[in-house]
């Protein structure tokens, strides 16, 4: 199940600002910043790694070190949910403020613990379309 998770507007503006201001190229005679370096995995975070199916490598291996570094700062039960939500929105609750992060979990923690609701057949017969359709089959034919 992926848990449908939306940044309010406010917060992903307030991470599309900044992000876009650092995407312009540095001023003429100065150097770009050099790319952060990856994260150091302790040795439990690359058992954890390692075992992993390679699907579920590759997306942790395409997210910013920043949200590497978030991922692995929840608790297992939160890295479970985290895997839920789309790329997009691991990167946006991992820019967030402490304050909204914290607002964010509770949103996705309720929407983990709120039962799926039960699939009910499209087309069940009801005990009268069950009988119109037997007096149909059954009717003699007009002589």
């Amino acid at each position: 199940m992926r848990i449908k998770f939306c940044i309010p507007a406010f917060a992903f503006a307030s991470l599309a600002f900044p992000a876009l201001a650092q995407d312009a190229p540095p001023p003429p005679g100065e150097e770009a910043p050099a790319a952060s370096a990856t994260v150091a995995l302790t040795a439990e975070q690359q058992a954890s790694y390692d075992a992993w199916p390679a699907e579920q490598k590759a997306g942790y291996d395409a997210w910013p070190e920043a949200t590497k570094t978030y991922f692995w700062g929840l608790t297992p039960e939160r890295q479970t949910l985290f895997w839920r939500l789309s790329d997009d929105n691991k990167v946006a609750l991992s820019g967030l403020p402490a304050e909204t992060q914290a607002q964010a979990w509770t949103q996705i923690e309720a929407q983990a613990a709120a039962p799926a609701a039960p699939a009910t057949p499209a087309t069940a017969p009801t005990p009268e379309t069950e009988a119109s359709t037997e007096s149909e089959t059954t009717a003699p034919e007009p002589q």
